[in-house]
């Protein structure tokens, strides 16, 4: 076969490859986002429901109930957005998750309620700077409005359970 005939399929075959990888971008980039949101909102649930049950601390068990309601509300749209942008999300909550919480779980009482704000703290931080990144750079769909949507109410939780803490 000629050369001159080849090149032009090859380019053509290259071309193709490119596109389908770039259109895999966007997703994965999105599949990624879904689950580390989803996760990191499956954790607080259920980190709140121990302190809800076993805490002491009244501005630490308000708090959690209030993540209870917030958490409980974010769940649904996040796993709305991601399927409206052709992607899952978890449907239990990972290892590391549950360890963590399985950790505050068996937390002595008078540890209990520092350990669920520390815990807070630092998932609300990652949170934040999670949905942050998506809602700036994530590709344009459902998960990323709904990332720009959730944004404020991370950001308000921050707030709070740094006042927390600083007590």
């Amino acid at each position: 076969m000629n050369i001159s005939k080849i090149a032009p399929i090859m380019i053509a075959a290259t071309l193709a490859g490119t596109a389908c990888l770039a259109a895999e971008r966007p997703k994965q980039a999105a599949q990624e986002f879904a689950t580390k949101a989803a996760s990191a909102n499956m954790f607080e649930i259920e980190a709140a429901k121990v302190e809800a049950a076993k805490g002491k601390d009244g501005p630490a068990k308000q708090f959690a109930a209030d993540m209870l309601k917030d958490h409980g509300k974010a769940g649904p749209e996040l796993e709305a957005a991601a399927k409206a942008d052709g992607v899952t999300v978890p449907t239990s909550i990972d290892a590391d998750s549950k360890k963590k919480v399985d950790a505050l779980a068996s937390a002595d009482s008078a540890n209990l309620d520092q350990a669920y704000l520390s815990t807070q703290l630092t998932a609300h931080q990652d949170a934040v700077k999670l949905f942050e990144q998506y809602s700036k750079s994530g590709p344009d769909g459902q998960l990323k409005n709904t990332a720009g949507k959730i944004l404020p109410d991370l950001r308000m939780h921050l707030v709070r359970v740094q006042g927390l803490t600083s007590k």
